[in-house]
C-alpha cells in the first residue's frame, strides 16, 4: 500500500511536473495500486481510449505509433 505521507521526489528523475506527479499518486491510491507510476500508466491508457473513441484523427495517429512499436535497445 502507499504511504500517506508521499512526497515528489527531490531529484526530478521522473521530469514530471508536480502536479502530474500528484495526480499520478492520487490515481494510484484511489485504485489500491502499488505507485505513482501505476497511476500515470492507468491514466494515460483511459485518455488514450477515451481520445481515441471520440476523435478520429487521433485514432489514425495513435494507430500509426501503434504500428511503428518500440525501438529495442
Amino acid at each position: 500500500m502507499l504511504s500517506s505521507d508521499m512526497k515528489v521526489p527531490k531529484n526530478r528523475q521522473t521530469r514530471l511536473s508536480d502536479d502530474v506527479w500528484l495526480a499520478g499518486e492520487a490515481i494510484a491510491r484511489h485504485f489500491r495500486m502499488s505507485s505513482a507510476r501505476d497511476g500515470f500508466e492507468a491514466a494515460t491508457r483511459d485518455y488514450v481510449i477515451r481520445l481515441s473513441q471520440s476523435d478520429p484523427k487521433f485514432a489514425e495517429i495513435w494507430e500509426k505509433v501503434k504500428d511503428e512499436g518500440v525501438e529495442e535497445n
